[in-house]
């Protein structure tokens, strides 16, 4: 089954794309979505990830704080990176959302390069 380090999750398009491609040129494999109940298919399709990266307040069924809970019960121990434009989102965690550092909105792409090489410290290997 095909694999991939990173799952980014963002309803805003323009997002979405300029993180896909910053994460790209440095190496990542990246998988997008567009929402979290995408990005939960994709993870009980047995996708493997090393970091999920998502937008905190999204339309759909999931919100960011519940798909890292699911994500977190299928992959135990995934890093999260939660982004937001809403400050006060980013300082509550939803009860029972695992840990992970917050990447406020906006952000350029060096800082979520940053941000993903110090939850990925060996870099953009492969699984």
């Amino acid at each position: 089954m095909p694999s991939a380090a990173i799952l980014f999750v963002d309803d805003e398009r323009d997002i979405l794309e300029m993180a896909v491609t910053a994460l790209r040129e440095a190496g990542y494999t990246v998988q997008p979505a567009a929402n979290g109940d995408i990005a939960l298919v994709l993870l009980e399709q047995g996708l493997k990830f090393r970091l999920l990266v998502t937008d905190v307040v999204m339309p759909g069924v999931l919100d960011g704080f519940a798909l890292a809970r699911r994500a977190r019960e299928l992959l135990p121990g995934l890093p999260v990176i939660y982004t937001t434009g809403f400050s006060r989102v980013a300082s509550i965690r939803s009860p029972g959302a695992p840990h992970g550092t917050t990447l406020p909105k906006p952000w350029r792409p060096s800082e979520l390069l940053r941000q993903v090489h110090s939850v990925l410290p060996g870099g953009a290997e492969k699984i």
